[in-house]
């Protein structure tokens, strides 16, 4: 499928807090669908009731307070209309894995619909064709691409954004002789990204941890801001979401249950 022949389907959620696998929920969505063809543009937005509190550090990002979404649709409620929404699009999110996540928790056993798609993370494009970047995170790098839309970290006013994001990686990819959607989209599930950069004593150390129930000390590189931490915590299961897999352990430094990329765990050694 030729770049300037497809439809696009922008999207972003904002949430509840960062782990999907732990319960976390959507608590906004925000979409745009473009067509090069006519140049249209399409909107789709909801705020959401998540069923449970809003975390504080979600509310110092998205500035969404529980007051805003109570009594609003559940998220069963709205799905229906944002997957049709979607339908017969590529979708492109800004750090897809993590949309992706609370997409599929939303989704449940419908979860593998999502084959059906090919899907873009706007964010690794940006990291590939825009070099001299202090910082790639969505308001760092629409600034120095020139873009204003709105306000930062609520839904539509994200998915404008990398919408606008998007439309200069299509520019710099037809420069670079990339001209269809199958070139740069990620097949997901199909492409098991986990088992090429996780060695295999690593998944056997947690595994083991799992079933005995150890704690284990791992060092961390953080999917945000390339911080690396060392952590101690107790697995509880291996996640695999749409395009990586995560560990769902309790941290011990944040005494919570977290969410760990298991391409970011760096190290692993038994708890001593």
């Amino acid at each position: 499928m030729k770049l300037g022949e497809a439809c696009f389907t922008v999207f972003d959620f904002e949430t509840t807090g960062l782990y999907p696998y732990s319960g976390d929920m959507i608590c906004e969505i925000g979409a745009v669908k473009a067509e090069p063809k006519n140049g249209k543009i399409k909107k789709f937005h909801s705020l959401i009731d998540p069923l449970r509190p809003i975390s504080y550090g979600a509310f110092c990002v998205n500035g969404i307070k529980d007051e805003m979404v109570r009594g609003k649709p559940v998220i069963d409620e709205v799905l229906p209309d944002f997957l049709d929404f979607i339908k017969n699009s590529v979708l492109v999110a800004y750090n897809a894995g993590f949309d992706l996540g609370f997409l599929e928790c939303a989704l449940g056993e419908n979860k593998d619909m999502l084959n059906d798609y090919y899907i873009i993370d706007a964010l690794s494009l940006a990291r590939r064709l825009f070099s001299g970047i202090d910082r790639y995170n969505l308001g760092s790098v629409s600034q120095s691409l020139g873009i204003r839309i709105g306000r930062e970290h609520r839904a539509l006013s994200d998915a404008l954004m990398t919408w606008k994001i998007f439309e200069k990686e299509i520019e710099a990819l037809k420069a670079d002789g990339i001209t269809t959607v199958e070139d740069i989209a990620y097949a997901g599930k199909k492409k098991q990204i986990f088992v090429r950069t996780i060695k295999d004593y690593k998944v056997k150390l947690i595994e083991a941890a799992i079933r005995q129930q150890k704690k284990l000390n791992i060092t961390y590189r953080s999917a945000w801001n390339d911080k690396i931490t060392k952590r101690t915590i107790t697995p509880k299961k291996i996640q695999k979401g749409y395009d990586r897999s995560y560990v769902v352990a309790h941290c011990h430094l944040k005494n919570e249950e977290r969410n760990f990329r298991l391409d970011c765990i760096l190290d692993a050694k038994p708890h001593k």
